[in-house]
């Protein structure tokens, strides 16, 4: 199998076992939604915050570092779990001990209880660390997919416990806990891999040289994406955060469990083509079409189709959400987009190159989502959906550069993405539902006068209609191979 093809089925696959994933994350927002209060939500929204840019210090970059490199040792891959261990349990202290910073600046009491026991996620995810990028080093997709579906599940289920005893935020907390520890012995039973001892004499600095970059664009990548979370916790507080926060993972559920296997798709993928430059264009063309395809036209349904969603899924109460949403899966779209460049410039070892580049680029995103976020959600959400399409063009054409690849067939795929499906699907779902007061007969109709709309497109347009004739038979091939390898 070419690593193209294994490319696209592995997405496949990812995919198709996030699925699942995702209607598990609805039904508990649904619930939740119904049980919790808006503040419940905000209140953990802040902490999450300053969870997540620790994570991405515990991580260091070493993951993608692992992912990438040629051949890994075992005393490499011993030293490298206790490297993401021990920065774990680092990042774990120092978030509980910045638990009256925190609390200082949101000057909200209840943070005092919730940061200490968030912080334990961070030494979880760093013993999981290598886990994860062993199974993706083996491109064992559906190892890595049952491990976030089981971990989902679980975790689901004991977030509506918590909630249905009156537990209030205790509920998210225990689900975010509940998920990264099934996650990691899932991972460990898969792997069947026990370290030993670190090795002495055994160096990993070349992972640290390749992580730094890493780890610098990412630090600077969550600076932009958490930007509005931050700012609208300081200037608005916990209810207007938590109404936020419900459009936010909403939009970012879909972006998220797909955007997230593609990356552990693509990764390896490109990493063991980049060194064929026929190959390299071809897999990149691929993967583009995979994201571009996919994760684009379930955000323009969901753009589309904003106030049928929020209704069925968080109820009455929550009409704000509405308009914010269809703004956040917007940018969202072009958020997924910007990943192609992240992989390349990964992949083809570059990573030195995005982080000059994010240097510059997102500061300036920062101040802007900032400056949106002082007027408001609403505020927050429209400088999302101006910032995220210039930073896509842009990190694609120098990540084209870098790497020698041409940047037209690669924008050109895009833009078809964009205008045969994604636009039509949003315009299609929004206009039929608009008419329809019953939420679930609204969604159910948009999303049918949204593909009819694409299918009409399809067959007028050639190189949509070729596109969308590639993603069909490649979705069916790895439909099949999977099948096949079930059975086996």
């Amino acid at each position: 199998m070419t690593l193209g093809r294994t490319a696209v089925r592995g997405s496949a696959v990812s995919i198709g076992g996030q699925g699942f994933r995702i209607v598990l994350q609805l039904v508990g927002l649904a619930v939740l939604a119904r049980l919790l209060d808006p503040a419940d939500f905000g209140v953990v929204a802040m902490v999450t915050a300053a969870i997540g840019f620790a994570d991405i210090l515990r991580d260091f970059g070493l993951s993608s570092a692992a992912v990438q490199a040629p051949t890994v040792s075992r005393g490499e891959r011993v030293n490298l779990f206790w490297a993401n261990t021990g920065l774990g349990l680092l990042c774990t202290l120092v978030v509980a001990a910045s638990t009256p910073l925190l609390t200082a600046l949101y000057d909200e009491p209840t943070l005092a209880h919730i940061v200490p026991a968030l912080s334990l996620v961070l030494v979880i995810s760093g013993i999981n660390t290598q886990y994860r990028a062993d199974l993706a080093r083996g491109l064992r997709f559906v190892a890595l997919a049952g491990s976030d579906v089981t971990a989902q599940l679980v975790g689901t289920i004991v977030a509506i416990v918590v909630a249905l005893m009156g537990g209030g935020y205790w509920a998210i907390v225990a689900q975010q806990l509940t998920v990264a520890l099934v996650a990691l012995v899932v991972n460990v039973i898969s792997t069947r891999w026990r370290p030993g001892l670190p090795q002495r004499h055994t160096s990993i600095r070349r992972f640290f040289r390749f992580g730094l970059s890493v780890f610098g664009t990412q630090v600077l990548g969550y600076a932009s994406k958490n930007a509005d979370t931050v700012a609208l916790g300081v200037f608005w507080g916990p209810a207007v955060l938590g109404v936020y926060n419900r459009a936010q993972q909403i939009a970012v559920v879909p972006l998220n469990q797909i955007n997230g296997p593609l990356t552990r798709v693509a990764l390896p993928v490109l990493s063991k083509a980049h060194l064929d430059p026929d190959r390299f264009s071809r897999a990149t063309l691929r993967a583009q079409l995979a994201g571009a395809y996919g994760t684009g036209t379930v955000l323009a349904f969901v753009a589309g189709l904003a106030v049928p969603v929020v209704d069925v899924l968080l109820g009455p109460g929550w009409s704000a959400v509405a308009p914010i949403l269809a703004l956040l899966a917007i940018a969202g779209v072009f958020r997924s987009l910007s990943q192609l460049a992240y992989w390349v410039f990964l992949a083809s070892g570059r990573p030195g190159v995005q982080f000059r580049l994010d240097l510059w680029a997102q500061p300036v995103l920062v101040v802007l989502i900032v400056l949106g976020a002082s007027q408001g959600a609403l505020g927050a959400a429209w400088a999302a959906v101006i910032v995220w399409p210039v930073y896509w063009i842009v990190g694609l054409l120098i990540a084209s550069r870098s790497a020698g690849l041409a940047a037209g067939p690669l924008v050109a795929r895009a833009v078809r993405a964009l205008l045969g499906v994604a636009l039509p699907a949003a315009l299609g779902s929004w206009y039929v539902s608009r008419w329809i007061s019953e939420p679930l007969l609204a969604i159910a109709a948009g999303v049918l006068a949204g593909v009819i709309l694409v299918a009409v497109i399809a067959v007028l347009v050639r190189p949509v209609r070729q596109d969308v004739a590639e993603v069909v038979g490649l979705v069916r091939h790895a439909a099949q191979r999977s099948e096949k390898a079930m059975q086996r």
